[in-house]
């Protein structure tokens, strides 16, 4: 990984007070001024990273024995290192780590990055936050008895609150690409009709759409030769723009501008990569 770096990054905090930090006991004063941010969580200074574009090198120190570090270019990870782990790997190692100490340190030239990490930041958190669910749960649960109706219930709520949380973030990545063209989205599982996600849409809309959905997939069956496909288009009034997707066991319906977004660009790149992230989260 070439470039120059320099510490300069306007989330750096003043240090004066740093023998008050956390586990400054076990620390070197030397060691105190290598990591002057501290008391944080891995996954949400990454996210502030990536939403403020930056290109950077975030140094991370959970203990003497746990250290690595991020690259960031434009806000995009490019990659990451923490002892013999690298790329997506070591990433997914201290994603989950809290109360962390941090140091940033700007890149000044990143032409020479190699990008090793291609997948989207919110993907790898919300994988390594899975991960880290698996584990515990094989902790918890190992001797978990069928005839127990009421856990197995609880783990059915846990993992309904799970998969809601990895649609939010497919509608957060959609919202992030069109910006505020994107008017109103939701996604609703076909089987029960649950609102299992939405983004500046009541249930009242979003279980309209199911509706409609039916009545067209029953009318096209029982009239005419033809059947539905996997999504629907129509034009509204006030240039808007309704598209319906049938994903596995989901109906997301997204309403947009079609004059600040195309519907080209909406299925040619926008919803590819949505649906690339859906599919990798393994939802549905």
């Amino acid at each position: 990984m070439g470039g120059d770096v320099q510490k300069d990054f306007k989330l750096i905090i003043d240090n004066e007070e740093i023998n008050d930090a956390p586990a400054a006991e076990t620390i070197s004063k030397e060691e105190l001024q290598r990591w002057p941010l501290f008391g944080l969580s891995v996954g949400s200074f990454l996210q502030v990273i990536a939403m403020e574009q930056q290109t950077c090198i975030m140094e991370v120190y959970l203990d003497a024995n746990h250290t690595g570090h991020f690259c960031f270019v434009e806000g995009e990870l490019y990659d990451s290192v923490c002892g013999d782990l690298n790329g997506e790997n070591a990433a997914m190692e201290m994603i989950a780590w809290e109360n962390v100490r941090l140091n940033i340190k700007q890149i000044l030239n990143a032409k020479n990055v190699e990008r090793k990490i291609d997948k989207n930041l919110m993907l790898l958190m919300m994988e390594s936050s899975r991960r880290r669910d698996e584990v515990q749960e094989n902790g918890e649960h190992a001797d978990l008895e069928m005839e127990d109706v009421e856990t197995l219930e609880d783990a059915e709520v846990v993992a309904d609150d799970v998969e809601r949380t990895k649609l939010d973030t497919c509608l957060n990545l959609m919202s992030k690409d069109m910006g505020d063209a994107l008017k109103a989205a939701s996604i609703i599982s076909i089987n029960d009709g649950k609102v299992m996600a939405s983004y500046q849409d009541d249930q009242e809309t979003a279980e309209s759409f199911v509706r409609l959905t039916n009545f067209m997939k029953n009318t096209y069956k029982s009239e005419t030769p033809y059947e539905l496909g996997d999504h629907i288009i129509m034009d509204l009034k006030d240039q808007h723009t309704l598209v319906i997707l049938m994903i596995g066991e989901h109906q997301w319906n997204i309403v947009f501008n079609n004059v600040k977004c195309s519907l080209g660009m909406l299925r040619n790149i926008i919803m590819p990569k949505v649906i690339r992230t859906f599919n990798e989260m393994n939802v549905g």
